[in-house]
């Protein structure tokens, strides 16, 4: 059993996917999020702290709209970064959204182009 998710104060989807999927009523799967507006519009030109504020943002919009929460409910988070250089900017604005207790977390580098990172993020109650 399966339910798309999706919230107006996330970006909606580039592509043929959903935002999330609950499934089993339970585990809720967030697509991977970049540093896009609810509007659509790609932080191109933005600091890599501000594109990760709106990476968080997005993941946290749509969890919420399944009634999540990243503190309380996140299990595991994959962050794609363009620059591994980066991962201390990157703790030090991801511990502001997870809590005392985080998530399990795999960071892999890619190849963007547009945009330095991107998180791929399971949720459980």
């Amino acid at each position: 059993m399966k339910r798309a998710i999706s919230s107006s104060d996330a970006p909606p989807p580039a592509g043929t996917y959903s935002q999330a999927i609950l499934a089993s009523g339970k585990f809720l799967f967030v697509s991977g999020q970049t540093p896009r507006l609810p509007s659509g519009e790609r932080l191109v030109n933005a600091s890599f702290e501000r594109q990760v504020i709106q990476t968080m943002d997005n993941v946290k919009a749509i969890a919420a709209a399944a009634n999540y929460d990243l503190q309380e409910d996140c299990v595991q988070l994959t962050v794609y970064l363009r620059d591994l250089d980066d991962r201390s900017v990157f703790d030090e604005v991801y511990s502001r959204y997870v809590g005392s207790c985080p998530p399990a977390r795999a960071v892999v580098q890619s190849t963007f182009v547009d945009f330095d990172i991107e998180i791929a993020a399971v949720l459980v109650r």
